[in-house]
This record gives structure tokens, sequence and C-alpha cells, in this order.
């Protein structure tokens, strides 16, 4: 009996490294072909990309609404058809609306930005709802293939799109049919069982509607330090703190994908199940995560600052030193980023929304004392890495909260009270 939990514990261990490792896969091929597409596409043509992709990722949590979370938990074929059905409908509305946004940006791109904007908007949200099924199904090898061949069907149509017709609608056009074809290959063939879980989380439209918008605001926070120090610190700050959050939100942006999927096919399954043992379930993967977080954000803090001006050129140092004030709250995304879903699984929606406003009025605070009373840039930083650290750990304190909220329940559920 020992050795078959060993045995079990290995092969899921197996699995989700496999899980984790096709999703970094299938974010590095697409990245691999930049050099060839910059050498296709004038600036122009990939700043007009570049604009789609932007307006595109803010319209994509209306776009799913919420269907990646919910589906996962759906009790049977019937609402997972229910569900997909709504998000179709969400996409094509959302879709169209950014858009109709890009088409009125004076950035001259027109019915050709509009149209990429478009294709972006619905590859990416289709894909999101064709990933969530089969977590659903538990089929995730399948799951693993669809990750590894998927970017790598987007990587060779959008070369070879843009190859025959440089221009920024070739690179959605070949988002969508990379992913179509992806799908299409590696189409699961298991059903998606009833489950006897009788604790019900509502997956009604106002909490779907709520759930996005606090998907959207959380984006909208991650940028808004950019967009405020530019006007009040200049450009060049702005240029430091923007070249910090991406080298510290590199490394996270390639994993998180992946440590999402893992958590939500865990806790999805453990949900299913009904056992009401979701936080023994997911404990250990938490306790993980943090360690890992704290650990790379120490040392971040102490390689960043002598690194920053070897690697990006002396004019770049004042970034290491912003790097280091950043390190812990970027490094704790990889534990806050997958509770979200987590929490919208357990009907948080409402909590989850309220800690994304909040975040942003701290964020706005910091920046404007800082420039009121002539904080400087470090010190503003400081503000704006204690705000993000508080959030962070906030929804993680929710999640936790809202897991043994939701084993209790499920428990009373068993037992019949």
């Amino acid at each position: 009996m020992i050795s078959r939990m060993r045995r079990s514990i290995h092969e899921g261990f197996g699995t989700r490294a496999q899980l984790l490792a096709s999703q970094i896969l299938g974010q590095v091929m697409p990245i691999a072909t930049i050099p060839l597409l910059t050498r296709l596409l004038d600036p122009v043509e990939m700043g007009h990309y570049q604009i789609a992709l932007s307006i595109a990722l803010i319209a994509l949590p209306f776009a799913i609404f919420q269907t990646d979370v919910f589906v996962p938990v759906a009790h049977n074929e019937f609402e997972v058809t229910t569900l997909v059905r709504r998000a179709l409908l969400s996409t094509s509305i959302f879709a169209l609306f950014a858009a109709t946004i890009s088409f009125f940006i004076s950035s001259g791109g027109g019915l050709e930005l509009a149209a990429s904007t478009f294709l972006l908007t619905a590859a990416m949200s289709l894909n999101s709802v064709a990933n969530s099924i089969l977590i659903r199904k538990s089929d995730i090898p399948k799951l693993i293939q669809r990750n590894i061949f998927g970017g790598a069907f987007v990587a060779i149509t959008q070369a070879v799109f843009t190859i025959l017709h440089p221009s920024a609608i070739s690179l959605g056009l070949g988002m969508v049919v990379g992913r179509a074809i992806s799908q299409i290959l590696l189409k699961s063939t298991k059903s998606c069982e009833p489950h006897p879980n009788h604790v019900e989380v509502s997956k009604g439209f106002l909490r779907a509607l709520i759930g996005s918008g606090a998907n959207a605001l959380g984006t909208f926070a991650s940028q808004m330090p950019m967009l405020l120090v530019a006007p009040l610190y200049g450009a060049a700050s702005a240029g430091y703190l923007g070249l910090s959050q991406r080298v510290v939100g590199a490394p996270t942006g390639l994993i998180g994908q992946g440590i999402n999927q893992i958590i939500v096919a865990d806790a999805s399954a453990i949900i299913r199940s009904g056992n009401g043992k979701l936080w023994a379930g997911l404990r250990r993967q938490i306790v993980l995560l943090l360690s890992f977080s704290v650990a790379a954000a120490v040392a971040l803090a102490i390689i960043a600052p002598p690194l920053t001006p070897w690697v990006f050129g002396a004019l770049w140092a004042p970034a290491g030193e912003y790097i280091q004030i950043l390190a812990l709250p970027m490094c704790l995304q990889l534990v806050a980023v997958p509770m979200v879903p987590l929490m919208a699984m357990l009907g948080m929606q409402r909590e989850l929304f309220c800690l994304q406003v909040l975040r942003i009025v701290c964020i706005t605070v910091c920046v404007l004392a800082g420039a009121t009373f002539s904080l400087g840039m470090s010190s503003t930083v400081t503000l704006i890495s204690v705000v993000w650290t508080m959030a962070y750990c906030a929804t993680i304190a929710l999640a936790i909260v809202a897991i043994r909220k939701y084993d209790l329940q499920a428990l009373r559920a068993r037992n019949g009270q």
C-alpha cells in the first residue's frame, strides 16, 4: 500500500512537471520567431501588432467571462455546453468591442489593426476555454500536447503568413490558425462525467461579470505605475521602472501559466470529488511556491544591483535598484496569480474585485504622495512594492480562507447537515 502511494505521488509530480514544461515550451517557441518577424515587418507594422495585443489582453477577461474557472468544476456535460455557448457569445461581443476601440485609435492602423485585435482576442479566449474543457475531462496528457504543439503551430503559421504578407494581421491570423490546427489534431475523446459534489458555487452572469472585472483591474493595476510615473518623474524613470518589471516578471510570466494550469487542474479535481479535502490537496503546492518565491526574491535582490549595469549598460544602473526593490512582490506573483482562478471557483469574485480596486487606489496614492512630497523615485518604487506585496499576501490569505471554508461546507454536505 505504501509503495502504491509513493508511485501515485511520483506519477502526480511527473505529470505536473510535464505540464509546467509544456507551458514553458509553448510560450518560448513563438518568442523564438521574433528575430525573424522583426526582419520581415517594419516597426510600424510591429507597433500595430503590439497595440492590438495590448488591447486584446485588456479585453480578454471579459471575452473569457470566467468560463476558464467555471468549466473545470461544472457538474455535467450539459452545464459545460451551456458555459461554452456563453463564452462564444462573450468572446464575439468583446472581441468586436476591442476591435472597434482599435479602429478609432489614432495610430494609422485602421481596419487592419481592428481585424488583428479581433483575431488575437478570439484566439486567446477560445484557447483558454478549450484548455478548461480538457481540465474538466481530466485529460491532462492531451493538455500537455496542446501546450507544446499549439505553441509550435502558432510560431510556424505566424512566420509563414508574415512571409506571404508582411503585416500585423498576418500575426493575428497566424495565432488563430495555429491554435485551430492544434485543437483539431489533438481533439480529446473523453467526456465530462457527472461529479458527486453537492456544494454549489454560483456561475451566474453577475458573478462572472464581477470576476471578469476583477481580472481586468488586476491587469490594469500591474501597468499603473508605469502610466503614473512617466508624467510625474519623466520618461527615463518610467524606462527604468519598465525594464525592472520586465526583467523580474519574465521568469514568473514564463512559468506562471504552467503553475496556473497545475493549481486549477488539482483544485478542480478535488472540488469535483466532493471529499472536502481541498486544503490538504493544495497545502503542499502553496508552501512550496511560497518558499521558492521568497528564495528567488532574495537571490534577485542580491545579484540585481551589480549585474544590471553589466548586462544592460552603465546607463541602466538605476534599474538594478528598482529590481531589488520589486523582487519580493514580483516573485510572490507565482503564488498569488494561481490563487485568483481558485478564488473564482469558490465564489469569491466580489472580494477579489474589492481587493483590486483597493490596490489601484493605494498605488495611485503612493505615486502621487511621492511626487507631492518629493520623496524621490526610489522611495516611490518602495511604496509601490509595499502595496503590491500587501495585495499579493492578502490574495493568498483570502484564498486560504476560501479553501478552508469550502472544506467545511463540503464536509457538512457529505454528512447531510
